[in-house]
């Protein structure tokens, strides 16, 4: 249990999971730096959603989960990996990838990672704190980074992949849903949650449109997909998942499990 903690909680299994999906859609889109580009998406998570624990950590308030505990005694150890994550992906970006125009957009990006958990102001918001915003800007940043930018590199000799990006971002909704739902007892009324809108039934539904339309859109992309079984099973465990949410579950089912299972969906990319 405590080897899983220290891989779930210090953010290292969701960034495996971003370098992965990045990896594959790099090899989709045949980008020949298809490895540089999913191991500098990997350190760049790994530094995005760690720093974004260290500048939230005064928010943990006493009803707080295991999670939450596990970052208060381990917080050296995140800010080593927050330092890690930035200075792996910027020595893998100049010394694999070497200087690109797009370097501005991943600054870009990062940028806005940061300003997901910070406040400009003690009285402004931080990006998250905005009313419906929350997972959209998760989602996008996902898409954009494991498809946009591979795609930058070689506009010239391919048609931007819609449904590729469609489906990311659409996937990426449907798994974050849940994370709303266990948030219930933590989220302020005013950032207008889906759960909060609509209920807990309502959200599931909702997250299942979504995982619906990222299959839809995935199918724009590559038709032959609805020839494999994997597909079909990527999709329906997701669905499980989603049905399975509840607000008192362990963090482990939702950091673990839900986060874990875009590597699934990941390989479903690879292997297309």
């Amino acid at each position: 249990m405590r080897a899983l903690q220290y891989l779930i909680y210090s953010n290292i299994l969701v960034s495996f999971s971003a370098g992965l999906l990045a990896y594959s859609c790099a090899i989709q889109l045949g980008n020949p730096h298809d490895i540089g580009i999913g191991i500098t998406v990997f350190f760049a998570t790994l530094f995005i959603y760690n720093i974004q624990r260290i500048l939230r950590l005064g928010e943990i308030k006493v009803k707080s989960s295991d999670r939450h505990h596990w970052l208060e005694n381990h917080t050296v150890f995140i800010k080593i990996l927050a330092g890690i994550g930035i200075i792996g992906s910027v020595l893998t970006y100049f010394l694999v990838l070497g200087w690109n125009i797009d370097f501005w957009f991943l600054a870009f990006s990062a940028i806005i990672g940061v300003l997901y958990a910070m406040k400009i102001h003690p009285k402004s918001m931080a990006l998250r704190d905005i009313p419906y915003a929350k997972i959209y800007l998760i989602a996008a940043q996902w898409a954009l980074v494991s498809v946009y930018w591979p795609y930058m590199r070689i506009a010239d000799t391919t048609d931007f992949p819609v449904g590729l990006g469609l489906s990311i971002f659409f996937f990426i909704l449907a798994a974050t849903v849940p994370f709303d739902i266990r948030d219930l007892v933590y989220d302020g009324k005013q950032k207008s949650t889906i759960p909060q809108i609509f209920g807990v039934k309502g959200a599931k539904i909702i997250a299942l449109v979504f995982a619906g339309l990222s299959a839809m859109s995935l199918y724009l992309f590559f038709p032959e997909v609805v020839h494999l079984w994997v597909f079909y099973g990527c999709y329906l465990v997701l669905g499980m998942l989603i049905v399975g949410s509840r607000t008192n579950r362990h963090e482990m089912y939702y950091s673990g499990i839900i986060d874990g299972w875009i590597i699934a969906y990941g390989l479903l990319i690879y292997f297309l």
